[in-house]
């Protein structure tokens, strides 16, 4: 599967007064992972949103993760998203976040996200439709790439 790695610097502005994380920015950043993630891929997802007025991206419909030690002020983590697995209507993305070199990461966690439509007739009403299969293998190419900036 493709996986999307960027570099985050934990900013005094993730942390409380003691210069520890705090810990929803990691939801922040896996949101950025997976639209990272569909960017690496060669999907347009702005683009995508601007040129048909009914597409609504990949709405989040849950989402978890595991702390296994804090990051500080300072710290420099790397996040890694891919594509665990694909449903018909979603895909689960699992997002995983090391410091350094270490084998083992600091934090872990999954989103599970729709392929998100208004309803024609309705638009205030948010379907789900079939994952495209061109959206799919794009995905499934196995490679990393870091989009870092």
């Amino acid at each position: 599967m493709l996986i999307a790695t960027q570099r985050i610097r934990v900013e005094w502005a993730h942390c409380d007064p003691a210069g520890i994380i705090f810990n929803p920015h990691y939801y922040i950043w896996m949101d950025s992972g997976t639209h990272a993630l569909l960017q690496a891929a060669g999907f347009d997802l702005i683009g995508q949103s601007r040129s048909d007025n009914l597409f609504r991206g990949c709405p989040l419909v849950a989402s978890n993760m595991e702390f296994k030690r804090p990051l500080y002020f300072g710290d420099v983590t790397l996040l890694s998203s891919r594509i665990e697995k694909f449903g018909n209507t979603s895909f689960i993305v699992a997002h995983e976040f090391r410091q350094g070199d270490s084998p083992k990461p600091v934090a872990t966690g999954q989103e599970v996200r729709v392929w998100g439509y208004s309803d024609a007739e309705r638009p205030e009403q948010l379907i789900a439709k079939v994952v495209p299969d061109e959206i799919r293998m794009m995905l499934s190419v196995d490679k990393t790439v870091d989009v870092s900036v």
